[in-house]
């Protein structure tokens, strides 16, 4: 038995009403985590998946072992999950990604950039659970049906795109190790910063924020904008002073000429 679903071998008389109704859940669930199989011909002896509770804990720190624990469960339940890897960290460990829709919208969501900030790799992993249930069920989420919005968008998930960091800071990484040495080998250059617990980058301690497109867009367009600001503010004060001098300078003039008369 796995967290979320276990494995059930047919027994004579058994139905897939019959199997829903021993473990509280919908047939719905069983067909769907079970793609393939026959409802009016079960096999005698086969194995069938079938889904209970929750996948996803939300009451203890998450690392990257056990979100890849809860992706391998996510697939075997909701199969029509697109499960892949967009790279691997400085320790060499496998960066995932999930999919959902297959709509012609594309959208990508991406958490744990920051070690510090794992919790919202839960906060992602919880909302592909939720949103497969609700697929499942054909109900909203949020407001939408979701399987219109399954129809509609393909929404692309990276829930932990830091799991080097992300393990340090949770505790996964043993101290003894030379991994943890390194950690505090370059976290000694930062004294300010409380160790583990305050780490923010990856393995070679950069700071992956500091590295995405859209911040350097708007580190860009904020200094412009304030550069653009200040250059204003100087010309409006140069222009300020010119004019009060011009017009004392017409002042002067005009009450030299009016004392001589």
């Amino acid at each position: 038995m796995e967290k979320g679903y276990l494995n059930y071998v047919i027994k004579k008389g058994d139905t897939l009403y019959s199997i829903a109704k021993m473990f509280g859940i919908d047939i719905s669930h069983i067909l769907f985590a079970n793609p393939n199989i026959n409802s009016n011909n079960l096999q005698i002896g086969s194995n069938i998946i079938v889904p209970f509770g929750d996948v996803v804990p939300t009451n203890m720190a998450y690392t990257y072992e056990l979100m890849q624990m809860n992706i391998t469960t996510l697939k075997k339940v909701y199969p029509f999950l697109v499960v892949g890897n967009i790279g691997k960290s400085v320790l060499g460990k496998s960066i995932p990604y999930l999919k959902i829709g297959n709509g012609y919208k594309e959208v990508m969501y991406s958490a744990s950039i920051h070690a510090n900030e794992w919790i919202t790799a839960v906060l992602l992993m919880k909302f592909i659970e939720n949103f497969c249930r609700a697929f499942v069920q054909n109900s909203n989420i949020y407001e939408h049906n979701a399987r219109d919005v399954f129809s509609q968008v393909s929404i692309y998930i990276v829930p932990m795109v830091n799991p080097d960091g992300v393990d340090l800071v949770t505790g996964a990484i043993n101290k003894n190790s030379q991994e943890y040495r390194n950690f505090k080998k370059i976290s000694n250059n930062f004294p300010e910063i409380p160790f583990p617990d305050g780490w923010k980058a990856n393995a070679n301690g950069v700071d992956l924020k500091n590295y995405q497109p859209i911040y350097k867009v708007l580190h860009l367009f904020i200094y412009k904008t304030l550069l653009v600001f200040l250059l204003f503010f100087i010309f409006t004060i140069l222009i300020y002073w010119r004019f009060r001098i011009y017009v004392f300078s017409v002042f002067s003039g005009s009450w030299l000429y009016l004392c001589q008369i």
